[in-house]
């Protein structure tokens, strides 16, 4: 099953179309690079100031991270305005979008078909929280293992693993699943996204060469049977009903002779194959490849004992130890902000509208990215935005420095929920689902 556009919202807050707009603190600034506000850094090492500055430091790279992705939509959005023949000179992603969302929404009150499935396959960096949550001293007397969620302990590794071992690198080999691409030379049965070639007697997808025989869709040269119900034997601006000859995107009931991308293949496939929950593989797997338990070489993340553990035990859940909590949130916001998404599985479908799917098949993956770039950032975000600086002092006393740094963090956080508001707010408008 995909993890829709739709889902993500109903699963994150109902924001909808809305841009939320927050006021930053008067006086308060802080750096756009990732590193901690200035005024954090002359915090001592007592556990509360510690645990004050691990929140400062992932305000600033979830501030940071969110701009990065809000820049992406701007250069989607623009892209895809260029491509349609419209306003491409927007300087901010909000107006970008705006354009990109009339022209969909105008498509679709024309009874044009837009669904845009992305499968959630991100992965946030365990080694990065390990590191935080030694620097801002998770309490001696908490026992992580003991109390972290089960399941959920995970320890970087460079050794041999107990339980079930991920390695995440851009097309690193793989022998075992893949969560994101798997690039293989010989055809293999896939229940995803494919992208090479199809063996199929049928498929859905788009198929450079055309499709014969019971086809449905947007035809890009000759369309044999009814175009928008009515007969014809030649161009076709609507849905398409029978045969193709020209790139066919839609379903179609025979074999896809060209280069066949985007789509379910009913059969084999050769070449890139992604899947939500994950794809067998024996060969390049471009995002996170889980290993078998009791792997022999894990250099990743162990969710289990390593023979040459590289960190500290990891809860990358629920931990509880009511007095390392602060601290145990400030670090996994961090890891969130090293989040890793790699392209994933996109089920795009355009029907009555060839320039609008052009302009979608163009940029389908840095779309997918993009949105599940927006969806990892925004629940971290949203809940350091939503700290007060009592929770801090309930750990020790601050001091003056602290309240500083945490007025400064705050900051940071309220221009991190502004920029991922408007990342949301695009995802919503690509996907058509916008108001």
């Amino acid at each position: 099953m995909h993890t829709s556009l739709a889902r993500h919202l109903v699963r994150g807050g109902s924001l909808g179309a809305a841009v939320v707009f927050l006021s930053a603190a008067n006086g308060c600034s802080s750096t756009n690079d990732g590193s901690a506000p200035a005024s954090c850094t002359g915090l001592g090492d007592t556990q509360a100031q510690a645990t004050l500055k691990a929140y400062g430091t992932a305000t600033a790279k979830l501030a940071q991270k969110a701009a990065e992705v809000e820049a992406k939509w701007l250069g989607i959005c623009n892209d895809m305005n260029k491509d349609l023949g419209l306003d491409s000179s927007k300087s901010s992603a909000q107006e970008a979008c705006a354009v990109l969302d009339a022209r969909i929404k105008s498509a679709l009150a024309k009874g044009v078909t837009l669904k845009l499935d992305v499968a959630f396959n991100c992965t946030a960096d365990v080694s990065a929280q390990a590191s935080c949550e030694g620097a801002c001293k998770v309490d001696a007397n908490c026992d992580v293992s003991a109390k972290c969620e089960p399941g959920k302990l995970v320890v970087a590794c460079n050794g041999s693993c107990s339980g079930k071992c991920d390695v995440t690198a851009p097309s690193a080999t793989c022998s075992g699943t893949c969560q994101g691409s798997c690039n293989s030379d010989v055809a293999v049965a896939c229940k995803g996204t494919c992208e090479g070639s199809c063996t199929a007697p049928s498929w859905t997808g788009t198929c450079d060469a055309g499709c014969t025989a019971n086809f449905k869709g947007t035809c890009q040269g000759t369309c044999q049977g009814t175009c928008d119900g009515t007969e014809t034997a030649g161009a076709c601006k609507g849905t398409c009903q029978g045969s193709c000859q020209g790139t066919a995107s839609g379903s179609c009931g025979a074999t896809c002779t060209g280069q066949f991308s985007g789509g379910t293949c009913q059969a084999e496939c050769k070449g890139s194959c992604s899947a939500t929950g994950g794809v067998s593989c024996q060969g390049k797997c471009n995002g996170t490849c889980e290993l078998e338990p009791g792997s022999a070489s894990c250099q990743g993340s162990c969710h289990g004992s390593c023979s040459a553990a590289t960190s500290p035990p990891t809860c990358t859940g629920k931990l509880d130890c009511s007095g390392s909590a602060e601290c145990h949130g400030s670090c996994q916001a961090q890891a969130s902000a090293e989040v890793s998404c790699p392209p994933p599985q996109v089920d795009l479908v355009v029907e009555g509208d060839a320039d609008l799917l052009a302009a979608f098949r163009a940029r389908v993956k840095d779309i997918g990215t993009a949105i599940n770039l927006t969806f990892a950032l925004k629940d971290p975000i949203f809940e350091v935005a939503g700290k007060t600086v009592g929770a801090f002092s309930a750990v020790g006393d601050i001091g003056l420095s602290g309240a500083a740094c945490f007025g400064a963090s705050l900051s940071a956080a309220a221009k991190a929920q502004a920029s991922i508001s408007i990342s949301v707010s695009a995802s919503a408008s690509v996907s058509g689902k916008s108001g």
